[in-house]
C-alpha cells in the first residue's frame, strides 16, 4: 500500500472509531461554562431524549429531569423522584403518576429552553444523562449553561 494509501485508511479508521464513540455528526446536549467553553457533552440517542439526575437540596433524595430535544432547543417532559415532596417543590400544574417506586409530574405546560443555567455541585452531584451515557456536571465550574446543538 502507497504511502498516500496508509494515510487514507488510517484518517477513515479514526474518523469511524469518533463516530462509533458518539462524536461525529448530530445532536448532543453539551454544558458550557461562564465564559462558552465546553465542559461536558453527550451525543443524543435518535429518541432526542435526556435527563439531568441530582440530589436534591432540601429533600436530600435523588431527582431526575427529563428533556427531549426540539428545533431549536429542549422541552422539560417530566420530573421524577421516590420522594413526591420533590415533585411538590417545583410547584408546577400537571398529571403525577408511578413509575415503579417513582412518583414522575408531566406538566401541563412543559418548560421550553433555547438555553438552560443550572449549578453543578458537588452536594447536588448533577449528572447528564443520555442513552447510556451518564456524564458527571460537577466537580469543575459551577455555573453552567446547557443547550443542545446540531
Amino acid at each position: 500500500m502507497s504511502a498516500g494509501a496508509t494515510i487514507l485508511a488510517r484518517g477513515a479508521l479514526v474518523g469511524a472509531a469518533l463516530v462509533a464513540a458518539g462524536c461525529g455528526a448530530g445532536p448532543a446536549v453539551v454544558a458550557r461554562d461562564g465564559a462558552g467553553h465546553e465542559v461536558a457533552s453527550a451525543a443524543l440517542p435518535a429518541s432526542g431524549e435526556f435527563a439531568l439526575t441530582y440530589r436534591h437540596s432540601v429533600y436530600k433524595t435523588a431527582a431526575e429531569e427529563r428533556f427531549r430535544a426540539t428545533d431549536g432547543g429542549f422541552v422539560l417532559d417530566s420530573i421524577a423522584s421516590r420522594d413526591g415532596r420533590v415533585l411538590d417543590y417545583y410547584e408546577l400544574d400537571g398529571a403525577r403518576t408511578r413509575e415503579g417506586a417513582l412518583w414522575v409530574l408531566r406538566p401541563d405546560r412543559p418548560a421550553r429552553f433555547e438555553t438552560m443555567p443550572l449549578a453543578a455541585t458537588r452536594r447536588g452531584q448533577r449528572t447528564l444523562v443520555a442513552g447510556t451515557r451518564h456524564v458527571p456536571l460537577y466537580g469543575g465550574p459551577v455555573h453552567l449553561k446547557l443547550v443542545v446543538e446540531q
